[in-house]
């Protein structure tokens, strides 16, 4: 009778009963399949999990071009959230100007200056988010020597770039809200050499856009895909 060895699925963490003697597993619990690798023991002892999972469609929302070497994924940040967004930054700053208005137009005592500065510099940075979630693209571009992340027309902290020879793997994972309110994001992230690692892209709606650009990517550099600790469970 065969041997019969419990490993843990690193997409579900479900525990999967295996055979010794076959390499492909499929797990019973979220159906993705997977290879396995032994140590040269005799016992079979368990080594890697090596992952084979489904290809992830291309979302909507993502352009993809790969021309004279280049690997170029895009994408839009607008989305129906920024359009109540528009509507309130429209309020807040016809009432700042009018407020202003009165005051440099009337003489007003300097106190009517400084007391509405915190609402000013509130209204300067919703309206400048505002305008970069209308009209903003991330653009991922990689080659066979460089990797950048850039965000334009509008300036935006996280741009990358980062030496291909150091990328090592790519995974994705979940961004937790600071607050209950908060709505949940994704990340993609690189793991670099000396197993450090940084955020690629963050703040993504869809898990769906994270998977995509991770496998679109490895599959790019030829980058075996291995599980991560942290890393966001696969689509079942």
């Amino acid at each position: 009778m065969p041997d019969l060895i419990t490993l843990v699925c690193p997409s579900c963490g479900g525990r999967t009963s295996y055979t010794a003697g076959s390499r492909r597993v499929t797990c019973q619990y979220c159906g993705n399949e997977h290879i396995f690798q032994f140590n040269d023991q005799p016992e079979l002892t368990p080594r890697e999990w090596l992952r084979v999972r489904p290809r992830q469609p291309r979302p909507r929302s993502v352009r993809l071009e790969q021309k004279n070497g280049e690997l170029r994924l895009s994408w839009r940040w607008f989305a129906p959230k920024y359009i109540p967004m528009a509507f309130f930054c429209v309020a807040w700053d016809s009432f700042l100007i009018f407020w202003y208005s009165m005051a440099f137009g009337s003489g007003a005592p300097w106190i009517f200056i400084v007391f509405p500065i915190a609402h000013l510099a509130v209204g300067v940075g919703l309206t400048y988010a505002t305008l970069a979630g209308f009209f903003n693209v991330t653009t991922l571009r990689l080659t066979s020597s460089t990797f950048k992340v850039q965000h334009d027309p509008f300036p935006w902290p996280g741009k990358v770039n980062v030496p291909v020879g150091q990328l090592q793997q790519f995974y994705c994972r979940t961004k937790t809200p600071r607050s209950s309110s908060g709505s949940t994001t994704y990340q993609l992230v690189g793991v670099l050499q000396g197993d450090r690692q940084i955020e690629l892209v963050s703040n993504l709606d869809s898990p769906d856009i994270a998977w995509f650009l991770e496998q679109q990517m490895e599959a790019y550099l030829h980058i075996q895909d291995t599980p991560m600790a942290g890393e966001l469970m696969d689509p079942a």
